[in-house]
C-alpha cells in the first residue's frame, strides 16, 4: 500500500526552490574549511600579548594569514567569496 501523496501549494514549492542549495566542488568546499580553520587558528593567536608569543606561534600566525589569503583567492576566482565574508565562515 503506498502513501498518498499531498500535493505542494506554490507557497511550499516557491520555498522548497529557495531552500535548495549549491553543489560545490571538493577544491571549494577544501579552501572554505581551509579557511575557516585559519580564521580560528587567527582569531586565537592573535589575542596573545606579542612580547609572550614563541616563534612557534609567530610561524603559526604567518601561516594561518598566508592559508585564509590563498582560501580567499581560490574563492574568489570562482566566484563564491560570499561563502567566507559577512561572518558566515566562523560559526561557534
Amino acid at each position: 500500500m503506498s502513501t498518498p501523496t499531498i500535493p505542494m501549494s506554490a507557497a511550499d514549492r516557491a520555498a522548497h526552490e529557495a531552500a535548495s542549495f549549491v553543489r560545490v566542488s571538493p577544491e571549494i568546499s577544501r579552501a572554505v574549511a581551509r579557511y575557516e580553520v585559519a580564521a580560528l587558528r587567527v582569531e586565537e593567536l592573535a589575542g596573545l600579548d606579542a612580547r609572550h608569543m614563541t616563534g612557534a606561534q609567530f610561524d603559526s600566525l604567518a601561516l594561518a594569514q598566508d592559508t585564509m589569503a590563498e582560501s580567499r583567492q581560490v574563492l574568489e576566482q570562482a566566484g563564491l567569496l560570499h561563502l567566507v565574508d559577512a561572518g558566515s565562515a566562523v560559526t561557534r
